[in-house]
């Protein structure tokens, strides 16, 4: 188990993370992480990423075509 102090950042408060733990944990200065309340205190997890399949299945389907302009050659679109 890590120990760390909790600082002030503007009107915030901060948890620094020890550099070993956020090195082996993969984490970078501007990451985003996802912070839940626990019974006993807080989770610090990285946010979950939708799947390509997910987030192209929000996309409207008024959305789905874009018009370049008009042909200007002898191009053809379907």
């Amino acid at each position: 188990m890590n120990e760390t102090k909790i600082a002030r950042y503007g009107n915030s408060l901060t948890v620094r993370l020890p550099a070993a733990l956020a090195r082996d944990l993969g984490f970078r200065e501007g990451d985003r992480v996802q912070i839940r309340r626990l019974e006993t205190g807080i989770a610090i997890e990285r946010p979950v990423r939708a799947r390509l399949e997910e987030r192209l299945s929000t996309v409207l389907e008024q959305q789905a075509e874009l018009s370049s302009g008009s042909a200007r050659g002898a191009e053809r679109f379907a």
